[in-house]
């Protein structure tokens, strides 16, 4: 008969003794025990960076072939406020630095900062510099005020939905548009009519004022005031004594022709108007209301942005209706 085979303590590997200097050396000395068992490394809950938004690639491509060709590498705005505003967003989108004289430059290293600029501040610049440059043409919008000729224009591609009228868009543009989600199917979309209320199209006439969206936007900025912007609307609405003989001081040695009291009150009160529309620009959005000062370092200066421009005057014949400077 052959014997049954009995485990025995010599049938055992016995662990080999860490080399001197080495990591298993230090764990001895420092009484680590092993658990006995194998710890697998998941990524399933390591830390990854979120990719970024479908739109950003077909933005950053539409800004830069939609902007002026450039003779020297460097973008000029022109002072054309839709060139101003695709310049800001590549700046923004990490794909462009500010030049020098003016304008903008390719980066050396294009990198995708961190924190995006708003979605519907990309938007709005996509959709009025394709307006600046003819790759978007409005069409009549039934309740328009004029109906312009259609003769010799092209025919709409774009069918009118959710408020927004029909128009003409350029093949080129259609994949930075679906991207945003302006347009689905060759219909504006939902999301795009208060994007669209920014560009404020005259052939489509829309009194965006009158929408109930507007309305309660404005009576939530007017109770909601931060104390910092309600510092900044306090000092708008009033021109000082002080500001007038200064302003009279400084015409009498740099203006060529002698300037009056009523110069330079039509001369503050603009100002005053001008830093008010900086404000709204920058520090306040229709969907939010008004912007923290860390949330505003994501928004885009678009100057011609019709909607915060009309809500100042909306909201600032309610506000401070001794300024009516401001507001009429």
């Amino acid at each position: 008969m052959t014997a049954k085979r009995t485990r025995s303590s010599g049938n055992r590997k016995t662990p080999r003794k860490p080399l001197p200097g080495s990591v298993g050396e230090m764990l001895d000395e420092a009484g680590f025990q092993p658990l006995g068992r194998t710890i697998n490394v998941s990524e399933r809950g390591a830390d990854r960076v979120p990719s970024p938004p479908k739109w950003v690639s077909p933005v950053a491509e539409f800004l830069w072939s939609a902007l002026p060709d450039p003779e020297t590498g460097q973008w000029d705005h022109l002072f054309i406020s839709a060139f101003e505003a695709a310049c800001g967003a590549l700046v923004a989108l990490g794909e462009a630095v500010k030049a020098v004289d003016g304008g903008i430059e390719r980066s050396a290293h294009p990198t995708l900062p961190a924190t995006l600029p708003r979605w519907d501040d990309v938007a709005t610049v996509v959709v009025s510099l394709a307006a600046q440059v003819n790759l978007l043409e409005y069409r009549h919008f039934v309740g328009a005020r004029a109906r312009p000729s259609q003769t010799g224009l092209r025919p709409a591609n774009i069918r009118a939905a959710h408020g927004c009228g029909p128009a003409y868009l350029s093949p080129e543009a259609f994949g930075v548009f679906e991207s945003l989600g302006l347009i689905l199917g060759a219909r504006w979309t939902e999301q795009a009519e208060t994007i669209l209320w920014r560009d404020s199209p005259d052939e489509w006439g829309i009194d965006f004022t009158a929408d109930r969206r507007f309305t309660r936007a404005r009576d939530i900025a007017l109770v909601r005031v931060p104390e910092d912007i309600a510092e900044r609307l306090k000092v708008t609405g009033v021109i000082t004594e002080e500001s007038i003989v200064d302003w009279l001081e400084a015409a009498a040695k740099y203006a060529p022709t002698t300037k009056t009291r009523d110069d330079a009150l039509k001369s503050l009160r603009f100002w005053s108007r001008w830093n008010l529309d900086q404000l709204f620009l920058r520090r306040w959005r229709l969907h939010d209301g008004w912007l923290s000062a860390q949330e505003a370092e994501r928004t885009l200066l678009i100057e011609h942005d019709a909607l915060s421009i009309t809500m100042v005057s909306a909201f600032v014949a309610q506000y401070l209706p001794h300024a009516p400077f401001l507001f009429e």
